[in-house]
């Protein structure tokens, strides 16, 4: 009778094991992450390069110089005469002002891109932290469950084996609980190997050698609550959807640049001539402005313009089609939690409950020699694989919040 109560204590009462370790918070992962993962460090590094490319936009182009011979007849006897000189030439060109002021917000405007691609980037890797994370704890929740089922098995058998020595009880019932235990074993081995995979996982992405050993922080954590409706306030924050409009507003930064190009430049050109034979030395002073206007000369500049009218209304679509998806994985992720969460309480509350009582009714009434152990078997694996079962629909809610969270680009 003394196992049978350590038994009902213990699928009554049990307690979860505590390591050595000093866990890590889902929190502390995902900031080492942002900090210390070399895609995002990367990605920061380019932001700096076209930060830096933006500040060379205002500048004067490089001056043309150059020095020839002048009206000078092949005939040099005739030099002498003063026919012909030697000149030497300089050129500047003087830029459209507003052209190289448009140049440069469109050039600064690149980086705005590499910060939302920056942030899909990161959204994709605290997704896969969080799915790691989340996919671990519900095996260490599983692994309590064995430990807890194979102490109620274990005193289970010692009971059988005492009865059995008195004709109480049947060789076969005995050999079935063994089997069970055995099982019991070969899940714990199983999922302990899934740990270290997910452990891996997690090394990889904080930048650890795979192998290094820690525990995450399963006694800290709690579900947050699931929201009754999508919350579609945060779409505009997300880093695809910022990409979008950064994408407009590349283009509009764009169009105003080649606009600016069929505005005139201006240019300084001065020549100086060494006249031969003591000719007096002479020189040319020319101010130069291109005519962009010319129909021949601005086709391509036009069609630039006119091309990204049709670039700008191509991302309002994909804006558009952007938030009509959103919202639609919102409201399919949003039911599916709240289906799923149904489920794990109508367990807690109905079925594992009502489970635990056949297990003691039945342990009793074996222990009172009005029923079989295989019926006390059938009973503890009945509970067992209903526990295991909840657990399963919550690695699946953890799944869905975290594909919910994605969507939001929630941390």
């Amino acid at each position: 009778m003394k196992n049978i109560v350590k038994i009902i204590i213990v699928l009554l009462f049990a307690a979860a094991e505590s390591g050595g370790q000093t866990p890590l918070s889902l929190d502390s992962i995902l900031t080492r992450i942002e900090t210390m993962h070399p895609r995002l460090k990367g990605t920061d590094a380019r932001i700096r390069e076209l930060d830096t490319y933006a500040k060379g936009a205002i500048t004067l182009p490089a001056p043309r110089v150059g020095s020839g011979f002048f009206m000078t007849p092949y005939n040099t006897a005739r030099w002498s005469e003063g026919m012909g000189s030697f000149m030497v030439t300089g050129e500047q060109m003087f830029p459209n002002r507003k052209m190289q002021k448009a140049e440069q917000r469109y050039m600064g405007a690149m980086s705005g891109m590499e910060v939302a691609e920056r942030g899909v980037m990161r959204n994709m890797l605290f997704a896969e932290a969080k799915t790691a994370y989340f996919n671990w704890l519900v095996l260490e929740k599983k692994i309590t469950v064995l430990e807890e089922s194979k102490t109620a098995l274990r005193l289970l058998i010692e009971s059988a084996e005492q009865r059995f020595q008195y004709n109480r009880e049947k060789l076969g019932s005995i050999y079935k609980a063994q089997t069970e235990l055995a099982g019991l074993d070969r899940m714990q081995a199983m999922y302990a190997g899934e740990i270290r995979q997910q452990r891996a996982i997690l090394n990889a992405l904080i930048q650890r050698d795979p192998a290094t050993g820690f525990e995450i922080d399963t006694a800290g954590w709690r579900l947050p609550p699931i929201p009754v409706l999508p919350d579609t306030s945060r779409i505009a924050t997300r880093s695809d959807f910022r990409a979008i409009e950064q994408s407009l507003r590349i283009a509009r930064l764009e169009q105003e640049w080649q606009r600016s190009k069929l505005k005139p430049e201006y240019g300084l050109r001065y020549d100086h001539m060494f006249a031969f034979g003591g000719t007096p030395w002479q020189f040319t002073l020319m101010g130069m402005v291109t005519v962009p206007i010319a129909p021949w000369a601005n086709k391509d500049v036009k069609a630039r313009i006119e091309g990204i009218d049709h670039r700008l209304a191509a991302f309002e679509w994909q804006k558009a089609d952007l938030v009509n998806q959103i919202r639609g994985n919102l409201a399919d992720r949003l039911v599916m939690m709240q289906t799923l969460q149904e489920q794990i309480d109508r367990y807690e509350r109905d079925i594992i409950p009502n489970q635990r009582k056949r297990f003691q009714s039945t342990l009793l009434a074996w222990e009172q020699n009005t029923d079989e152990l295989f019926m006390t078997l059938d009973a503890w694996l009945e509970l067992k694989m209903s526990r295991l079962s909840q657990l399963e629909l919550l690695q699946q809610l953890l799944q869905a919040r975290t594909d919910y969270e994605k969507e939001l680009e929630q941390r």
